[in-house]
């Protein structure tokens, strides 16, 4: 039996991409030899807060457009939550993200008003998700800052930090070709996007190219870096994530949850890794 979920839920989306992005802060810090304090604490409740707003917003920009679905996954496009409402969580999260900027670390004031203003003109303004190329830029960005402010939290960006902000850019470029490559039909007549200018079989060798040049980049740092040998053993769960865009590519009915599934699964498979990652260091 399928669980419907709230209305606020969806809109928030937090179990779709805010856990992978509170990971991603965390696994930061933790490479930075970073230990759990208030000041961590603190940066991954803007995490959650900052990047709930910015689906907030989109979610508010693309009323008109996603109520051409036959199910929409936007609950304002379906009339399960109004507008007014939405706006009031925007403003409430908004005003979350910018208490938690006022405690945290000087250093960091750059990356979350970045964090901010991508999230912004993502959706409004400039509306980058209709320019093909810098969608994924963007969408590139959104864990990279978080893991690169994680690390930067406890120690400059050095090659370590460098490598991990650069992988976490990676998989957020392959889940923004993923949204788009889901979204094809709906998008093609209004607009811009990466996918709709390159075309959906394009993408999906893309989408594969870039998981592979990942996997591949975690295979080599973990072989040249003094410490890291454990991340091998990962690599070959990597699989979980090719899959379900291979299968997407052939499967009409399955492309509409490819995304779903490559979340979950990336979801835990960066638990997993953290979980290791924070035994072998409490075991040295």
């Amino acid at each position: 039996m399928v669980v419907e979920r709230h209305p606020l839920q969806r809109l928030i989306r937090f179990e779709a991409y805010g856990i992978l992005f509170i990971l991603a802060g965390l696994f930061g810090a933790l490479l930075a030899s970073g230990s759990p304090n208030l000041t961590l604490a603190i940066l991954l409740v803007f995490v959650a807060a900052s990047s709930a707003f910015g689906f907030v917003i989109n979610d508010i920009s693309d009323i008109a457009l996603d109520a051409r679905a036959h199910k929409p996954r936007n609950p304002l496009a379906d009339g399960s939550l109004s507008c007014r409402t939405a706006k009031i969580v925007s403003a409430i999260l908004l005003v979350i993200a910018a208490a938690c900027m006022a405690l945290l670390p000087t250093n960091l004031l750059i990356l979350e008003l970045v964090v901010l203003f991508i999230f912004i003109t993502y959706s409004f303004w400039i509306e980058v998700k209709n320019i093909a190329g810098l969608d994924l830029v963007y969408h590139a960005l959104f864990p990279a800052l978080y893991g690169w402010m994680g690390y930067v939290l406890f120690q400059p960006l050095d090659l370590t930090g460098i490598v991990y902000v650069v992988l976490l850019g990676i998989f957020g470029a392959v889940g923004e070709l993923g949204n788009e490559i889901r979204d094809l039909e709906k998008d093609r007549h209004v607009r811009k996007n990466t996918v709709v200018v390159i075309g959906e079989r394009m993408a999906f060798f893309l989408t594969i190219a870039l998981l592979v040049a990942a996997l591949a980049t975690i295979a080599i740092f973990s072989l040249s870096e003094p410490g890291y040998l454990w991340l091998l053993v990962f690599v070959p769960f990597g699989a979980l994530l090719v899959h379900p865009v291979i299968r997407a590519m052939n499967d009409l009915e399955y492309r509409n949850r490819f995304v779903d599934t490559i979340n979950t699964r990336a979801i835990c498979l960066a638990a997993v890794m953290l979980i290791v990652f924070a035994y072998l260091r409490l075991g040295t």
